[in-house]
């Protein structure tokens, strides 16, 4: 079995655009379609596509949803900072798809943004599981009664060391998956035509709906394995199911349409603001060396 999924994942990389350049696109005048060398596939390729955000959104919501409790109940953490930790998280998670969009607009384009998206979530899920797999990656278990007298045990630094990068690794996947699963199927679509713009419409309905369905057996199935089985087990479901996501977007590797970046409009307001700055500076010395009545400068 792990032969196998090794063997396709090696084969779907090796057809991947890391390996070979992607097939050039020219939008048209008015931005409506592309000219595109390869012809969209289509509901063929974005069956990988969904399948890849369904799993990534049971594992990431699985792994979210009741992190504050195992912060408390297994790394025996202060409830103040386990909430500023799962806080800080939640809004690095939120803030970074805007600087994944800027490297994939701009440097890596969308196949390569998700790609490297989705390996970085798998590593950071893989190494949350064995934080709660691997005694030595978390503190000693203590009884309730010490957890509630505060006598418990906190993490090492090592510990806690491997806790924030798994949550750093995550925060970067969350940064390369969010912002371009939606707009990769859409680029599999050939909007110039009335099958394409049908599928187009059919393919949102799909996403949101499997999305959606991710995020609740996330936040129910998972939840409650972690709850009334284990940790480690309730971590390991939502790696797995990450593991899957990647491989099924591997898997597609023949089938998709690869647009190229095409620059950030980020790249275009930072260099108005230099230029802005860079004028005012070479106007201010000017401005300082003003003319008097005696015609001399200040």
């Amino acid at each position: 079995m792990l032969r196998s999924c090794a063997r396709l994942l090696i084969n779907c990389v090796k057809c991947s655009p890391f390996f070979e350049s992607p097939p050039s696109v020219s939008k048209d005048v008015e931005g409506v379609g592309d000219s595109i060398e390869k012809t969209p596939g289509g509901w063929k390729s974005v069956p990988y596509i969904i399948g890849n955000e369904t799993f990534e959104r049971v594992a990431s919501y699985g792994l979210t949803a009741n992190f504050t409790v195992y912060l408390l109940k297994r790394f025996h953490i202060e409830p103040v900072t386990a909430a500023n930790m799962a806080n800080i998280f939640s809004g690095t998670t939120n803030f970074a798809p805007l600087v994944g969009a800027f490297f994939s607009d701009a440097y890596w384009g969308r196949f390569r943004t998700l790609a490297y998206g989705s390996i970085s979530s798998l590593l950071g899920m893989v190494a949350l599981t064995l934080t709660a797999a691997v005694g030595r990656l978390r503190p000693p278990t203590c009884t309730s009664a010490d957890q509630l007298s505060g006598r418990c045990a906190g993490p090492t630094g090592y510990q806690l060391g491997v806790l924030i990068l798994s949550l750093a690794l995550l925060a970067l996947g969350a940064g390369g998956v969010r912002p371009c699963s939606l707009p990769f199927g859409v680029d599999q679509f050939d909007r110039r035509t009335a099958v394409g713009r049908r599928g187009l419409a059919s393919f949102f309905n799909w996403y949101y709906c499997t999305s959606t369905a991710g995020v609740v057996a996330g936040m129910t199935a998972v939840v409650y394995i972690q709850d009334s089985v284990s940790w480690a087990v309730g971590f390991g479901v939502p790696a797995f199911c990450m593991l899957l996501s990647v491989l099924v977007f591997f898997a597609g590797t023949r089938l998709y349409v690869y647009v190229p970046p095409e620059g950030s409009v980020f790249s275009g307001v930072a260099q108005v603001l230099v230029r802005r700055l860079s004028q005012e500076a070479a106007r201010a010395p000017s401005a300082e060396r003003r003319p008097t009545a005696g015609g001399r400068a200040v």
